[in-house]
């Protein structure tokens, strides 16, 4: 591999396996961690911080306008999950064949994925055109947030190929354990979709106003331009994977059916996990102050991301370094690098969770002046500090299993977590017992350390370091 290029853990250099300690943590891999870790998590933010844009300039429109953005948001996550059948798939086969110095493996991976990225986007833009109201109407939410979600889902859904195409590059570069370039993409993206919005939203410099609908015109714009940036990356050569000739985008069944049935699982999972986040939505819709309580869920889900977004990023950490490991023939060293990464991970969100819990007033007061939605969102927030840790430990140790290709554990745990646990313990809790919205949110404090420790425990067995995919 070239000297400029982006070097995978198992580059020259590395320390050798006769150093290495014994036990299941090393903390010598913090700085390896953090290396790989801080620009995802940042990537990451600065969506958030564009979706925080997106509220808070809608915000000027009424509650009704940020319902609208919010719900429509959990709908689109439900529908756009069926990506992960491609990336979860192409991240782990990335990562190994990189691991193992095979970069045309990698390349061949890369391309095939792109093919069914887009099979997959024609799919999901004609179900989500087509059936926009209904998808909100199913949510109970009132008629005007239906009206106002409505054009903003099908404009977001007939632009969808470019945020799951960019969702693709980003996998490729990641897996191949470069994630700086989508960092810069992802600046890139962000700078263009806030101005974007920000003119089509309010109608400024004499574009047309648009209202909510200018926030979904603005999101397209700015994955275009990453589209056009990412493709240029991969082709250029100058980065840790590219695309390189004799590999093709033709349908290869055999690496196809490799990528989906590491994927599939995992897809299922975000299918399983984001259909009760929706059903979730439902309940907080029929609580006794149903505007009130989905602005607060819409500002709070918001601040949530941002948490969620930093255990991602080490759950995207572990799958890269677990790959690679696995992928060197190295399970010990693989095992070490999982759990290091799942302690760093937990310490860094119960870090987190201490400052949203004390500005918890201030946080949603930004976003909004009525007192009800600051008083309803404030105990959204404290159950966020304490459910996040575990959360990530879910997360991240799933993303250990994932780096050797075993998506199906996380997939049966969230399943009992979410659907069994999550759903039962809010309806009782808000509507049986009479706590109302403040049992939805004590839901989630329960299944999240339910799956935390059933995902943790499952990673801790190391049967995934005999599998073969």
């Amino acid at each position: 591999m070239p000297d400029h290029l982006p070097q995978p853990p198992e580059a020259p250099g590395a320390q050798p396996s006769s150093a290495r300690p014994k036990g299941r943590i090393d903390l010598s891999l913090t700085r390896r961690i953090l290396t790989l870790t801080i620009p995802v998590a940042l990537t990451r933010q600065m969506e958030n911080l564009v979706g925080f844009a997106d509220i808070y300039m809608v915000g000027r429109l009424g509650r009704e306008a940020i319902s609208a953005v919010g719900i429509s948001r959990v709908v689109i996550m439900v529908i756009v999950v069926m990506m992960i059948a491609v990336t979860t798939g192409t991240f782990a086969l990335v990562a190994q064949a990189i691991g193992a110095g095979d970069r045309r493996r990698a390349s061949a991976t890369a391309k095939q994925s792109f093919t069914l990225i887009g099979v997959l986007s024609i799919l999901i833009s004609l179900i989500g055109v087509a059936a926009s109201p209904l998808l909100l109407t199913a949510l109970s939410v009132k008629p005007e947030v239906v009206a106002l979600g409505a054009p903003y889902l099908r404009v977001f859904f007939g632009g969808i190929v470019f945020m799951t195409v960019n969702f693709g590059i980003t996998t490729c570069l990641q897996g191949a354990g470069d994630t700086r370039t989508p960092f810069y993409i992802g600046i890139l993206i962000s700078a263009v979709k806030i101005v974007a919005s920000y003119v089509l939203i309010f109608g400024v410099w004499g574009a047309p106003e648009l209202g909510v609908t200018g926030a979904a015109v603005g999101t397209v714009i700015g994955r275009a331009c990453g589209v056009v940036v990412g493709f240029w990356a991969l082709y250029s050569g100058r980065f840790a994977i590219a695309f390189l000739p004799g590999t093709t985008y033709r349908p290869d069944i055999s690496l196809a059916r490799r990528i989906l049935k590491i994927g599939i699982p995992s897809a299922l999972q975000g299918l399983f996990r984001n259909g009760s986040g929706v059903i979730y939505v439902k309940l907080v819709a029929l609580t006794s102050a149903s505007t009130t309580a989905v602005a607060a869920y819409a500002i709070g889900s918001q601040i949530e991301r941002t948490l969620r977004t930093t255990s991602l990023a080490f759950g995207t950490a572990a799958t890269a370094l677990v790959g690679h490991s696995l992928g060197a023939k190295d399970p010990d060293e693989a095992e070490r690098r999982g759990w290091t990464v799942v302690l760093i991970a937990i310490l860094f969100a119960a870090g987190l969770g201490i400052p949203i819990a004390l500005f918890a007033r201030p946080l949603i007061a930004f976003f909004t002046d009525a007192p009800d939605v600051i008083n309803v969102g404030i105990i959204y927030l404290y159950a966020l500090a304490l459910a996040e840790p575990f959360m990530c430990a879910a997360i991240t140790a799933g993303g250990g299993l994932r780096g050797a290709g075993d998506t199906i554990p996380a997939l049966y745990y969230t399943i009992v977590a979410q659907w069994l646990i999550r759903l039962p313990t809010a309806y009782i809790l808000a509507f049986s017992l009479g706590y109302d919205i403040v049992g939805i949110w004590a839901a989630l404090v329960v299944f999240s350390a339910l799956q935390g420790i059933l995902t943790a425990r499952k990673f801790g067995k190391g049967e995934w370091k005999t599998r073969r995919i």
